[in-house]
């Protein structure tokens, strides 16, 4: 019978002298009281398990209260670091996993001395315009358990964010990806790691040694970060998930793919990963790296690193050419692409969880204002190298329906069909089909996103906000809307309520619930399936009457490939727009064939 301390001393009645807990009449007596409410008597001197209870407030996307009231020293590795607690759980912000590297080189863990504050946020990574500092490698960390020197330790799954932004912006401190509802609910360990962006963290030389993908060396340092010390906030080092949305997607995609992220985590979760093969080094040095050593004057320069590391950084960020992706430079990365074949021996062999929103170009997108579907595919088709012809021909991609009579709106979205299917349902479908058809992602759950938020930071293209009526003021997630890029981000994290979004129909907050456990659940178990134990243990009845609902979430079969559509009371159904994607050249036998 589990028992907690109650904190009351009982004296048994007797005709002698008081006996006093700790005299030598009468062994102290103390009450007790069981998980049922039942009060017992026990020895003072018997230890109990503790039920603790903390006063600290809620913090929100304005406020926290990080005041010494509320703040605790937690020891890691040879420094200790101040943190605080709010209701939900312990946030330790802002904690340095490498030194300030310097320019395009590696990064490395950094081994941290003293006594330090994790109180607040660290600057993000430079870009511009955005505020942002060199010295960024840093990361933060949500808890619900901090162990104690002695304390049996009982580890929770971890799961490390990796941010997207395009490769130029983005930051480890966005309230949308505050870990504190997700740690709290799912019962894991939270890591947001910051790495660098745009040209700082990817350009490369043709000497050899600099050869970009300096970001990817900084996750994989964050990633050695979280093995050494995560067990000190209480998080299982062997049950670590990688998971990251858009530029984060590719980066965990780009984590599997390399050799460097071997033993480092054990699942992976790839929301809206973008589709761009790596491109050899050869390739890069000439269509950007030789740009930009001509527009910085350091084409000449008889050092060329030298020079591009006393430029102005401002002035190398505001050029005109950017350099921000990844390059094949035989040590981080080591082909084109992620290597699916069954006898690879340098893919990360880890279950994955991955997937889109419906509508994921309707933020990103070119728009193409016309009425004449024809006119629009032609736009589309020169913007991306395409044949018109052949996509028309096709007849695979009829004018959409607005249901408003906008002849504009309904060629969009016809547009943004083609361009979300190129840009990341083929590839993302292509990818998962050759996973799993040789075995080499042991398995593979896919989903689609049809319930989903504007992001308002996406503009111009904001027309991917639920339809308004009389009856939903703030949209009607039940009618027909644009699903796009960053919409989901909201729910994964189960932050509705935080970043400010409305609860539209009264099932919003509870569809964050359901997908917070879904994704928990990949962590803990690494199947998005939670178990119904631990959800009725937890009381999550609305995740699970949705479950019953649903039923399980199937994984992927090459035979029949399936994802599940993530909206209120999803549902199994097949790959989507495969035909299309054929007709793209992006057939789902792209990688095996």
């Amino acid at each position: 019978m589990w028992v907690t301390q109650f904190h009351s001393a009982s004296q048994p009645k007797h005709s002698g002298p008081p006996a006093y807990p700790g005299s030598p009449h009468q062994a102290p007596q103390c009450q007790a009281m069981d998980v049922n409410g039942q009060i017992h008597q026990v020895s003072c001197k018997e230890k109990l398990p503790s039920l603790c209870s903390q006063t600290a407030p809620a913090s929100n996307i304005t406020y926290a209260d990080n005041s010494p009231a509320y703040q605790i020293s937690q020891p890691v590795g040879s420094q200790k670091l101040i943190g605080y607690r709010d209701f939900l759980t312990f946030r330790f912000m802002g904690i340095r996993f490498a030194a300030e590297p310097e320019r395009f080189t590696y990064s490395s863990v950094y081994e941290g001395t003293g006594t330090n504050t994790a109180l607040e946020p660290a600057p993000e990574c430079l870009t511009l315009p955005n505020n942002g500092s060199t010295d960024c490698l840093f990361l933060n960390i949500w808890t619900t358990s901090l162990p104690g020197p002695s304390a049996k330790k009982e580890l929770k799954p971890v799961m490390v964010y990796i941010y997207g932004g395009g490769f130029t912006t983005g930051s480890a401190s966005n309230p949308t990806n505050d870990g504190g509802n997700l740690a709290a609910r799912g019962d894991v360990v939270v890591v947001d790691i910051a790495y660098r962006l745009s040209t700082l963290g990817f350009l490369a030389l043709d000497d050899g040694v600099h050869n970009g993908n300096y970001f990817l060396s900084d996750q994989i340092a964050g990633l050695e970060w979280v093995q050494k010390y995560i067990e000190n906030f209480g998080g299982d080092p062997s049950r670590v998930t990688v998971f990251g949305e858009s530029a984060g997607a590719e980066s965990v995609n780009a984590l599997i793919a390399s050799p460097k992220g071997k033993d480092l985590f054990h699942g992976a979760i790839l929301q809206s990963n973008y589709y761009q093969p790596y491109v050899p080094l050869a390739a890069a040095i000439n269509q950007t790296t030789n740009p930009i050593l001509n527009e910085t004057g350091c084409a000449t320069a008889a050092d060329q690193l030298a020079c591009l590391q006393a430029y102005n950084v401002t002035a190398l960020l505001s050029l005109k050419t950017v350099f921000n992706y990844p390059v094949v430079d035989s040590t981080y990365l080591v082909s084109d692409f992620i290597d699916l074949n069954s006898t690879t021996t340098i893919t990360n062999r880890v279950p994955v969880v991955m997937g889109v929103n419906r509508d994921e170009e309707g933020v990103l997108g070119t728009v193409y204002p016309t009425t004449n579907l024809t006119t629009g595919i032609d736009d589309l088709a020169a913007a991306n190298h395409l044949d018109a012809s052949s996509i028309l021909d096709s007849n695979l991609f009829p004018l959409g329906t607005s249901n408003t009579d906008n002849a504009t709106l309904d060629v969009f979205n016809t547009t943004t069909r083609i361009s979300t299917d190129l840009s990341f349902r083929c590839f993302n479908q292509f990818e998962a089909y050759a996973g799993v058809k040789d075995g080499v992602l042991p398995n593979i759950w896919f989903y689609e996103f049809n319930r989903t938020y504007q992001d308002p930071a996406y503009n111009p293209n904001l027309v991917c906000a639920a339809p308004v009526t009389p009856s939903h003021p703030y949209g009607d997630p039940s009618q027909e809307y644009f699903k796009c890029h960053a919409g989901d981000l909201a729910n994964t994290f189960g932050n509705v309520a935080r970043v400010g979004f409305p609860d539209r129909d009264g099932l919003d907050a509870k569809f964050g619930q359901l997908m917070t456990d879904y994704w928990t659940s990949f962590a803990r178990n690494l199947d998005p399936n939670p178990d119904m134990d631990y959800l009725k243990a937890r009381g999550y009845w609305n995740t699970i009457n949705q479950i019953e609902t649903s039923g399980p979430w199937e994984k992927v079969d090459a035979a029949q490939p399936r994802m599940m559509e993530l909206q209120w009371n999803s549902v199994m159904m097949p790959f989507r727009d495969v035909e299309q994607c054929a007709a793209l050249g992006f057939p789902l036998t792209y990688l095996t064939q």
